[in-house]
């Protein structure tokens, strides 16, 4: 990582990187949604291949989660440098977000960015008025109680305001300092996320860890729990990753990938809606067609990000998100291709 949170400076590579991770094991997730939505089917997890119930499903929205809250963070610290209501434009740019999710819903009814957008409005703006620790205490709260009590957004809530904590506390910055805790954080949540693994490959029955209710009257955590410790797992993992040889290449597919995170989530429900009904896709036993499509997609988008982006300097949802967000035109071209078109 190359600057501290708490500053304008240059963005933290390893979170793009790690944006791009995350928006990977989403698509596979969100084909498959995009497949039963299609097919009038009720429910997702029970429709999936097993190794993608254990090893995808609700383990790379957490991630993201997170990283929205972490970035949510940066940009108000950036904003203050710039206006004297930096609150008020975080507030156009979630509202915005809501109306681009809003549109994006009536073509994918599993897409994530309204529930990110309002959990925005109602629980980070708040919590920017708080410190690193206070916001974690929160985070914490809502992790294991509160999020329940918000119909249909789950954990989003509380991981949102811990990543928004985490920002805080100058985490994200000082991960390139410790490796060893990195490393120890990773064996601790694979360590945990093979039990589960375990547990649940051999039908284990687990007692019901309740927020609502009595003994099998509440809404279990050990689900949600498990996805988010899994997520944890990947992100240490990848981060450590960053560290060995392969650590540039892995930087250079999917750094490009996370900074045009929202350009690329919203063209993948397009790319998706034009190619599934010409191979045919229309249940989840098409198995050989989604990993196909899925991983065409992810090599489209790649090499798209990649390109792009040595050319202009946001992605083009970024960029319309950026503008309407400060209400200002942004240049969007790299100074190098600003130079050669004059």
């Amino acid at each position: 990582m190359t600057a501290d949170v708490s500053t304008a400076g240059p963005r933290i590579h390893a979170l793009d990187t790690l944006r791009g991770f995350a928006l990977c094991g989403i698509l596979i997730i969100n084909i498959y949604q995009q497949v039963v939505f299609r097919g009038a089917a009720a429910g997702t997890a029970g429709q999936l291949p097993v190794p993608v119930q254990l090893f995808f499903y609700e383990r790379f929205y957490p991630i993201f989660s997170i990283l929205f809250g972490v970035g949510f963070a940066i940009f108000l610290r950036r904003a203050a440098a710039r206006t004297d209501r930096p609150r008020l434009v975080l507030a156009r740019r979630l509202v915005v977000l809501l109306l681009i999710g809003v549109l994006h819903f009536l073509f994918h009814p599993g897409e994530a960015l309204t529930a990110y957008a309002i959990a925005g409005l109602i629980v980070l703006l708040p919590l920017s008025f708080l410190g690193g620790r206070a916001a974690l205490g929160v985070a914490l709260v809502l992790l294991f109680a509160g999020a329940q009590l918000v119909v249909g957004f789950g954990p989003i809530p509380g991981l949102l305001a811990l990543g928004y904590a985490l920002a805080m506390l100058d985490v994200p910055a000082a991960l390139e300092r410790r490796t060893g805790r990195v490393a120890c954080a990773f064996l601790i949540f694979a360590g945990l996320t093979a039990v589960w693994i375990l547990l649940r490959w051999r039908d284990v029955e687990l007692p019901f860890v309740n927020v609502l209710g009595g003994p099998g009257g509440g809404v279990s955590l050990l689900e949600p729990i498990a996805g988010i410790v899994t997520g944890l797992a990947y992100c240490c993992g990848v981060v450590l990753l960053l560290r060995t040889p392969l650590g540039p290449v892995l930087s250079a597919v999917l750094s490009p990938m996370g900074r045009m995170a929202l350009t690329n989530y919203l063209s993948a429900t397009v790319l998706f809606l034009l190619a599934g009904p010409l191979l045919g896709i229309d249940s989840t036993a098409d198995l050989p067609a989604i990993v196909g499509l899925t991983v065409a997609i992810l090599v489209v988008q790649a090499v798209w990000s990649g390109w792009w982006l040595r050319r202009f300097r946001y992605g083009p949802a970024e960029w319309a998100w950026r503008c309407l967000t400060w209400w200002q035109r942004a240049p969007i071209r790299s100074g190098r291709t600003a130079h050669i078109g004059r």
